[in-house]
């Protein structure tokens, strides 16, 4: 008996063992793929990206061409979707179709790869295929096994593996991988079926030093301020569960100019929270979309708040209807103190785009 326990405990550990070292290495496989994301840009044109975090920052690269020459984009994650908006950077030279965008919103929570997976090992730069990763529309992942049939000084050329396989328009951004090593971007689709990759090594050499150099100024320069006037409290965009129609459109609109225009899911949840480390005391909130007719306009609206640090602890604040004229007004309520605020769009009053100019908390 004796004996027999003696050998349980090392087969325990063992087991032990083993499951941390599978676990470990479902996180390194799975986390590259899903640093896979989805760009819009504002002249309707699609592709793809590849997030990273670097100094608690997250930022996504992109081909130029995808970003395109304006200065925001609307990056969304694979499934469950997340959304996010990119203010976009353009810092090298001309001729290399590459940008960067520091990307803000809920989908940071999955923004967790490092830029160093860029600097990728001998083995992957030699290797003869790869797997191209894309999202379809409702952010599944598919793979297409590519085959690299030349490895140029700045590119790859790869093909199609598959015989009926086909590179559509908006495959731009797509990155390949080797196992979970990406080692290049689609830049350029030669045929049906064949295209050109920017080398994983490129894209690191030159992003890594614009980071060193300009990191802190582009990250200052990108964090969306609150025009708030002298007695309204100040508040930080976190989430929205709807994305917008349009970069143009995105939801940091509502705390400067423009509209935050999307199409409706159930229940859209708005989310902020109070600038600063403190907790702000609220008695009035006010909701207002512009009534010219080009969009709709929300119905019902339930507004929450939590003053907890983790804001997992919502409860009802306000409710009730945006008036015809777009405008909606809790007027004086009893003081509370909040940290965080949600504002749920629960439905609309008519079909068609949805239109939010400002939300003001006093």
């Amino acid at each position: 008996m004796l004996e027999t326990s003696a050998l349980k405990i090392p087969m325990i550990k063992l087991l032990r063992l083993m499951r941390s070292v599978l676990t470990v290495w479902i996180v390194s496989v799975t986390a590259l793929p899903a640093q896979t994301v989805s760009v819009a840009n504002d002249m309707g044109e699609n592709g793809y990206g590849w997030m990273f975090r670097s100094q608690g920052t997250c930022y996504v690269i992109t081909p130029r061409h995808v970003a395109g020459e304006l200065p925001r984009i609307s990056v969304t994650s694979a499934a469950p979707v997340l959304n996010g908006t990119g203010t976009v950077f353009r810092p090298f030279w001309p001729d290399l179709d590459l940008a960067i965008a520091v990307v803000r919103g809920g989908i940071e929570e999955r923004c967790t790869a490092s830029l160093d997976r860029l600097d990728i090992s001998r083995t992957a730069g030699n290797a003869g295929s790869a797997q191209l990763l894309r999202l379809s529309a409702s952010g599944e992942l598919l793979r297409h096994r590519l085959d690299l049939t030349r490895r140029d000084y700045l590119t790859w050329q790869a093909t199609l593996a598959e015989a009926n396989g086909s590179v559509y328009q908006g495959t731009s951004g797509a990155f390949a991988f080797v196992g979970h090593e990406p080692i290049g971007m689609a830049i350029e689709s030669e045929n049906v079926n064949s295209l050109r990759l920017m080398r994983a090594a490129e894209i690191y050499m030159n992003v890594a030093r614009f980071l060193e150099e300009e990191g802190g100024t582009v990250t200052a320069g990108s964090a969306p301020v609150h025009e708030a006037k002298a007695d309204e409290v100040r508040l930080e965009l976190v989430s929205t569960t709807a994305p917008p129609t349009a970069p143009r459109h995105a939801a940091e609109n509502l705390l400067t100019d423009g509209s935050y225009v999307f199409e409706p899911v159930r229940n859209t949840e708005i989310i902020f929270r109070v600038e600063g480390d403190a907790a702000a005391t609220l008695s009035h909130i006010r909701i207002t979309s512009p009534n010219d007719g080009a969009h709709t306009m929300p119905k019902d609206i339930l507004v929450m708040t939590d003053a907890s640090m983790d804001g997992e602890r919502f409860r009802t604040w306000v409710r009730g209807q945006m008036a015809p004229d777009g405008q909606f007004d809790s007027g004086r309520t009893a003081p509370r103190n909040a940290r965080w605020i949600k504002v749920l769009i629960l439905n609309t009053r008519a079909v068609g785009s949805v239109a939010v100019e400002q939300i003001s908390l006093y």
